[in-house]
């Protein structure tokens, strides 16, 4: 009996040193992953909002506003995002990144060709905001 008791006991604090073992490392793993995550947001943010600009270039204005939409939709996802981890002045950023992106969806539906500073205003937002 006695050693059954010993077995069992073993055998549980295997499992517990185990457990905390492996739980270790995977808050620190789990940030990581939402950082690289965020950054690739951004960049795809940064590249929509510059074909956009280009879309603008050859005055092809409503693939322009299809790209600057594109990334306003991954904005607000990356915000959504910033909020729920509770960083709410990183997500107020990425609001005057949005604003812009808006103007620039706006003027290029009105065949603006002002719409090109706003694209610049919003790929300068969308940059300070990743750093």
């Amino acid at each position: 009996m006695r050693l059954l008791a010993a077995i069992v006991g073993g055998v549980i604090v295997a499992f517990g040193v185990g457990w905390f073992v492996g739980a270790s490392g995977k808050s620190a793993i789990e940030l990581e992953r939402r950082q690289l995550d965020e950054r690739a947001d951004l960049s795809e943010a940064r590249a929509l909002t510059l074909e956009g600009r280009l879309a603008l270039l050859r005055s092809n204005f409503g693939d322009a506003t299809q790209r600057f939409n594109s990334a306003r939709q991954v904005l607000e996802r990356v915000q959504i995002k910033l909020r729920e981890t509770n960083q709410p002045e990183r997500a107020g950023q990425l609001e005057i990144a949005l604003a812009h992106l808006r103007d620039a969806g706006r003027l290029s539906t009105a065949l603006d060709p002002t719409a090109q500073a706003a694209a610049d205003e919003a790929v300068q937002a969308i940059r300070s905001s990743g750093k």
